[in-house]
């Protein structure tokens, strides 16, 4: 406690020195304690189980030459062709693929012709294949039967009769029901034509995993040729191979059509790389700016250091201990911290509160506040150490030299 009063009083006369540390880590406290949260809401967003076997799945598309072609002929002996092959598990066809940011959705309801309040939700157009092709777990009822699967031309007015949908889409949609939604049917805007559920898969977040939709997906049985893909899963360790064999099956068997193939970690890859630059680069600024803390933190401790080195030498004369004089740099260091802290659990507060009104980030726990600072308390700490310990080895003789 005696230590106090000197150290006050040595701050008060590099107050500016002083108070330029301690709100370079209250600024840096501000941004490292939130810019954790959006690293810790993006990673936990990219992480989310998606409900499809993603490491095991391969999609194709094609575009045809001919105008007069006949897609429905080639997708039935595409598909034939596909399953009969060496290390494919299964293989569907659908309008969209999931998680590549390119899908449809529309508006449901639970009761007919109405226009307002719709719960939106991503759907697609597959075949009887879609559950085991996707990796998909049926909690609920079943798939869709070969008699099922309609053509759909863009132009028609048909409906499918059954769907099969996602627990998500069950109990937004249904609330009361508590996931049992077996038969219960559904109905696009201003239509009267019920749509009967037939099976609930456990989870498929769509094409768009960040959207508010996410989750929500209606699997109706039907192929249009306006957009299609196939989607191919291979049995574990043969992706790689099942592409490259697949697509030169599919190019051996009709060669007036272009190619083109994909693997679904790629197109999630390509649908978060957004996501994934942010949390590079927001863990790069974090780095940068502990970096410059702690950089600072030790250049004023030495010169601080420098310019006492009379001080040092007369306290070491009259007994001063070496570990006093370090214990006098910490507590010195200590305190400039800890002003700095203060201040940065303000601003990170203040901060948050603006990125939650105009960016809608998630809030800022104050657990993680805690952990910034404690953590920037131990890098203040450890960045005064060294030169701390240089101090305490001055010897009187070598700082009245100096006099």
């Amino acid at each position: 406690m005696l230590e106090l009063r000197p150290i006050l009083s040595a701050l008060w006369r590099h107050k500016v020195s002083a108070l330029l540390i301690a709100l370079q880590l209250g600024l840096t406290l501000a941004i490292v304690s939130n810019a954790l949260v959006v690293i810790s809401e993006r990673t936990e967003r990219i992480s989310r189980p998606t409900g499809v076997a993603e490491n095991e799945i391969v999609t194709f598309n094609f575009m045809a030459i001919p105008k007069d072609y006949d897609m429905y002929d080639a997708f039935r002996q595409d598909l034939d062709m596909i399953r009969a092959l060496p290390g494919v598990a299964s293989a569907t066809i659908s309008n969209h693929v999931p998680l590549s940011g390119s899908g449809s959705a529309s508006g449901f309801y639970t009761e007919p012709n109405k226009e307002t309040g719709a719960m939106g939700s991503n759907y697609y157009t597959v075949d009887e294949h879609f559950v085991d092709a996707l990796g998909m777990k049926l909690i609920a009822g079943r798939g869709f039967y070969p008699e099922e699967i309609m053509q759909i031309d863009p132009s028609s007015n048909d409906r499918p009769k059954v769907s099969v949908v996602t627990q998500k889409f069950a109990d937004d949609l249904f609330p009361e029901s508590d996931g049992n939604v077996l038969g219960k049917s559904f109905f696009l805007g201003g239509d009267d034509h019920p749509i009967e559920i037939v099976g609930i898969v456990e989870r498929n977040l769509g094409p768009w995993p960040n959207s508010s939709i996410a989750g929500r997906g209606a699997f109706y049985p039907a192929i249009t040729d306006r957009w299609f893909y196939y989607i191919v899963r291979a049995e574990p360790g043969q992706r790689d191979e099942v592409l490259k064999l697949v697509e030169e099956k599919l190019a051996e068997r009709d060669g007036n059509r272009v190619i083109n193939a994909n693997t679904m970690e790629e197109e999630k890859a390509q649908y978060f790389a957004g996501d994934n630059t942010m949390i590079k680069v927001l863990s790069g600024v974090i780095v940068l700016l502990t970096f410059i803390v702690a950089l600072g933190i030790v250049g004023l401790t030495v010169f601080w250091i420098t310019q006492r080195q009379k001080q040092i030498g007369v306290r070491r004369a009259l007994g001063a201990t070496r570990t006093a004089i370090s214990r006098y740099f910490l507590l010195e260091n200590l305190m400039i911290a800890a002003t700095g802290i203060a201040l940065g659990t303000a601003a990170a507060q203040i901060f948050n509160g603006f990125l939650v009104r105009e960016f809608d980030q998630p809030a800022l726990p104050v657990s993680v506040t805690v952990f910034c600072a404690l953590g920037l308390l131990a890098v203040s700490l450890a960045a005064a150490l060294v030169p701390a310990l240089r101090a305490a080895n001055i010897s009187p003789a070598m700082a009245t030299r100096s006099v």
